[in-house]
C-alpha cells in the first residue's frame, strides 16, 4: 500500500479496488454489492463481505454525495 497524508498508521485507505482483488472479483461486483446487495450470488456476497471487514474498507461518503449530486442535476436538466 502507499503511504498517504493523514492516515493514522501512514497508509492508505483500502479502495474498492484493494477489495475487489482480496475477494477475486471485479470493482464493479463489489459496487454491485454495495449498492444493490441482491443481485450478486451468496456465496460472491460472502467474499466481498469477508473481504470488506479483512480490509476494514469503508465507503467514501464524500465522492457518493459527489455522484448522486451530479445524477440529481442531469436529472432536473432534463
Amino acid at each position: 500500500m502507499t503511504a498517504i497524508d493523514g492516515a493514522p498508521d501512514g497508509r492508505r485507505a483500502p479502495t474498492l479496488r484493494d477489495v475487489a482483488g482480496a475477494a477475486g472479483v471485479s470493482y464493479q461486483t463489489v459496487s454491485r454489492f454495495l449498492n444493490r446487495p441482491g443481485t450478486v450470488s451468496p456465496d460472491t456476497a460472502h467474499r466481498v463481505q469477508h473481504a470488506i471487514d479483512a480490509l476494514g474498507y469503508v465507503p467514501n461518503e464524500a465522492a457518493r454525495a459527489l455522484r448522486l449530486g451530479a445524477l440529481r442535476m442531469r436529472e432536473a436538466a432534463s
